[in-house]
Order: structure tokens, then sequence, then C-alpha cells
């Protein structure tokens, strides 16, 4: 009778080994694609950070960068509109809703869009993180930040 192959456990060294190499190790960009600046490449880390490296696509990661980019111009916009206010007066002298408003409200569908494309909010159904690795790297990163300055980063 033949015996089944056994998958490597989540506890497994080899599985700690990877999980701790992830840590230190942003994704990288896929070829081809540029960030304006490093309040984007911060971006580019909080969402990249949703999977583990191994479960993004180059053509995900093509998608997150638009959503980075949209991410970006929102923060932006949203910083004028809370300079500005609300309610702005136009040239006739009559209050009327801030533009920002509908530039924010297009920016936010667009990458709605796109993060509903990716499905990043829905992880209990993610084949790719049904398993659970986000919470084993958090676990380990907790972990390994615990020891100090015993280990070399």
């Amino acid at each position: 009778m033949a015996t089944k192959p056994q998958r490597p456990g989540k506890n497994s060294i080899h599985q700690v080994v990877k999980l701790a190499s992830e840590l230190s190790e942003q994704v990288a960009l896929p070829e081809g694609v540029s960030l304006r600046d490093d309040a984007e490449m911060v971006i580019w880390g909080q969402f990249t950070r949703a999977r583990t490296r191994e479960g993004w696509r180059d053509f995900d990661l093509l998608i997150v960068a638009k959503s980075v980019r949209l991410e970006a111009d929102i923060r932006k916009y949203q910083g004028l509109l809370d300079r500005s206010g609300p309610i702005i007066v136009n040239e006739r002298g009559t209050k009327v809703p801030n533009p920002f408003f509908a530039i924010i409200d297009n920016l936010q569908r667009q990458q709605l869009a796109l993060i509903r494309s990716l499905s990043l909010n829905q992880q209990t159904q993610d084949p790719r993180t049904l398993n659970g690795q986000g919470q084993e790297q958090a676990r380990l990163g907790r972990a390994l930040n615990s020891f100090d300055d015993l280990i070399a980063r």
C-alpha cells in the first residue's frame, strides 16, 4: 500500500525559516513599474502586506501599483479638501460643495474596483490566505522582536 506524502506543517523548520525571511524583505515592484515618491513606497508596503510574497502574481502587483497611485492621490486631495473646507464660495459668491468631493469619490471608486478584483478584503475565501500564513508571519515577527538585540537583522 502506497503512503501519502506529507506536506510540511506550519510549525516545520522550513516554514519558520521561510516566514522569517519574508519579514525582512518587502515585495519588489514588478518589472517596468515605478512609483512616484517615497510616500507611495510606504503605501506599497502597506498594500502588499495583505498577502505573503508567494501569494502575489506579477499581474496582481500591477493592479496593486495602480491602487497605490490612486491611494496617494486620494490622500493628496483629501488634504486639500481638509484645508479648504467642505463648502467653498464660487466666482459668483455662491456657497457650493467643494469639487474635491467629486474627485475623491471618483478615485475611491476606481480604487475599490481594483481592490475587489484582487479580493484583498475577502481573505476567508482566498486559497492563498486560508492556511493562516499571515497570522503565522505576524506571530513570528512578534517573537523575533522579543529577542531584542540577540538576532542580527
